[in-house]
């Protein structure tokens, strides 16, 4: 026992021999030039580290050192790719002489990271590998790296650091996109990655609270991160990343998600591969694949999926006339206002499609928005020359389908766009009552319309498409007005008869309604209309107005049915009514001319028994006048009462 105490004791005493002389003669300053070096050689960026370094003995054995910074290559609106405030590390003290660093745990105090893409779609974070860096040092930086390290050459090198741990504290993240002009900071409060050596996995987690854009945040990421020996490559695995926003502006007061994917992010080709997506976002769902790479033109390739989306608790924002409203109903909104006049459309700037080369597929099993129902949706998206085309865009709408097929062409600032859609089998009157709050039509639809034009506000769309269209409606109803009631009421004073006694049901039933229209400036002219049915046949020509959202039309209705043998002297057979249609989408006005088609009617009766009367004597033409005077007295005493 007492030889194992001598031992121990022995050991411990030459331990403490041999940090004494380490801090005695190892002064860490001597390797600072070495340090800056090997990183310009490794990963092409100058590392300043300004301050001295110095040995720590609380609460373990290491280094210290002041501001340290990595700087970016010419050319970028930041200096500093990072930026450190205060560094220390543990160490430990045997493997320093193999020749390696095993650093027991890393701390960084005052961390900024900045991520930036320039207006060329160069990224700071390009060129950072071995080959590179060797392509832009000079020989005498070799040589002088080659003296300094006579010695110690081979003792530190980065595929022998090793850590047992990261702590980051009060870390900013600032990531910039200039070819879209798009900025975003994160202040984290802290960052921890466990054992950490090059080529290998280590723990990643990151916990912290935000604040953005008058949102609060808490943001948990839990991964497996692998940097490669030769910091080719930057690898996030088993990546599962939680959010939870709240904030006054945000649906319900808070959004939270979760996105889980393994990540490969490639230095020297700038291109980051995600596989394994799936992200939720409340009750949304999206899962699949994408990569892309950055550059001059950045290149999207995607294929995703989503559940059923219910739109509806972020289509209703807070601030809405609704919420303005307190608890008696009244609202906050002053009279000025309310007379303020509505901003100006501003044409969106699409120069940022020249930057995108895009190719992705789409596929949402359904969506709601407001009272729209929508059910599987198909995309595919291209994007490429300052180009988005759209080729096609499916959706099960309403029992049908719909194509569309669109292009929008950044045109030198011009925003052209072409537009072709098609719709067949769709039930018309509750997608006109969900999407516009219309009713006026009901049947099974076919419906064609190709369309182009310049401008994309919605004024410059509805004043500047042109294009052409046809349409058929099957077994439908016309809402507002019974023409065959009408028609009915007609037969009956023009027999004599007591109007029928029906109910007031102001709809028109038609077995096809056909037509053709075009458009230009503002104006659908629909120079064909047809409606069918058993009853009667409607035809004839309007104009919809869609800057002011009215109805013009006018319209001939000739009934198909016979009367009976009693009526025969007025049979509606050849009668034709006129119809008119105006007022608004939401309030369509109808007016039929009933006493001016039947005043026609009456007049060609009589001009039909005047025929009969030719040929016949004086005595025979008094009596038949008479007949016939006292027949329209009948008929008009009936009609006009």
């Amino acid at each position: 026992m007492k030889l194992f105490i001598k031992l121990f004791a022995g050991l411990i005493t030459l331990l403490v021999l041999a940090v004494v002389i380490l801090l005695t003669v190892v002064d860490p300053n001597d390797y600072k030039e070495e340090i800056q070096t090997q990183v310009k050689n490794t990963i092409n960026r100058d590392l300043l580290i300004n301050g001295d370094i110095g040995w720590t003995f609380y609460p373990q054995l290491g280094f210290s050192s002041g501001e340290i910074e990595l700087n970016n290559l010419d050319g970028f609106n930041r200096k500093h790719l990072v930026k450190i405030d205060q560094a220390s590390l543990g160490l430990d003290i045997m493997p320093l002489f193999k020749g390696q660093i095993q650093i027991s745990e890393l701390t960084l105090n005052g961390f900024v990271l900045n991520l930036i893409t320039d207006k060329n779609g160069r990224s700071n974070l390009d060129n950072m590998s071995t080959a590179s860096a060797a392509s832009t040092t000079t020989d005498a930086s070799q040589e002088s790296t080659e003296s300094s390290s006579e010695g110690k050459s081979g003792t530190f090198t980065a595929d022998k650091v090793q850590l047992a741990g990261i702590n980051i504290n009060n870390a900013v993240i600032e990531i910039q996109d200039l070819t879209v002009s798009s900025s975003t900071k994160l202040n984290i409060s802290h960052i921890r990655l466990g054992e950490f050596a090059l080529g290998k996995e280590a723990d990643l987690s990151v916990l912290t609270d935000v604040m953005v854009a008058e949102m609060d945040g808490h943001i948990d990421l839990q991964s497996k991160l692998l940097v490669a020996a030769d910091f080719s490559s930057i690898q996030l695995n088993k990546l599962l990343l939680k959010t939870d926003f709240s904030g006054k502006t945000l649906p319900n007061g808070k959004v939270s998600s979760v996105l889980s994917s393994d990540i490969t992010y490639n230095l020297n080709s700038a291109a980051a591969d995600i596989k394994n997506l799936q992200l939720n976002v409340d009750k949304i769902q999206l899962k699949g694949s994408a990569s892309v790479q950055t550059g001059t033109v950045t290149k999207v390739r995607y294929a995703l999926e989503g559940n059923e989306w219910d739109l509806n608790p972020y289509l209703n924002q807070p601030g809405s006339s609704d919420s303005t409203a307190d608890s008696t109903g009244t609202s906050d909104k002053t009279p000025d206002s309310q007379s303020e006049t509505p901003a100006a459309e501003q044409e969106p700037d699409l120069s940022f499609l020249k930057t995108l080369d895009v190719q992705g597929t789409l596929k949402i099993a359904g969506v709601k928005a407001d009272k729209l129902v929508i059910g599987e949706i198909n995309k595919t998206l291209m994007i490429k020359n300052g180009k988005a085309e759209l080729k096609p865009l499916t959706a099960q709408l309403y029992k049908g389908l719909l194509k569309v097929n669109a292009m929008v062409d950044e045109a030198q600032g011009k925003n052209r766009y072409k537009v072709s859609s098609h719709l067949n089998n769709v039930d018309l009157r509750p997608l006109l009552t969900d999407a516009a709050e219309v009713d006026i039509l009901s049947g099974t639809t076919a419906f064609n319309f190709s369309g182009k034009g310049q401008g994309l506000t919605a004024a410059k769309i509805k004043s500047g498409i042109v294009g052409s269209g046809d349409f058929e409606l099957l077994d439908g109803e016309l809402y507002g007005v019974n023409i065959p009631q009408e028609i009915r009421s007609l037969k009956a004073k023009l027999s004599g008869k007591a109007a029928p006694t029906e109910k007031n049901i102001k709809k028109t039933d038609f077995a096809s309604l056909t037509g053709k229209f075009s458009i230009k400036k503002g104006l659908v002219n629909n120079q064909k209309f047809l409606m069918l049915s058993p009853v009667m046949r409607l035809d004839g020509l309007g104009l919809v107005d869609i800057l002011k959202e009215t109805l013009d039309y006018k319209l001939s209705i000739a009934p198909l049915s016979k009367s009976g043998a009693d009526t025969e002297q007025f049979d509606l057979s050849g009668l034709t009514i006129p119809l008119l249609i105006t007022g608004t989408f939401t309030e369509p006005k109808f007016a039929l001319d009933m006493d001016g088609a039947m005043q026609e009617q009456l007049k060609a009766k009589a001009e039909k028994e005047l025929e009969k009367l030719k040929g016949k004597s004086t005595e025979e033409l008094k009596e038949e006048g008479k007949k016939l005077e006292d027949k329209v007295k009948s008929k008009f005493k009936n009609i006009f009462g």
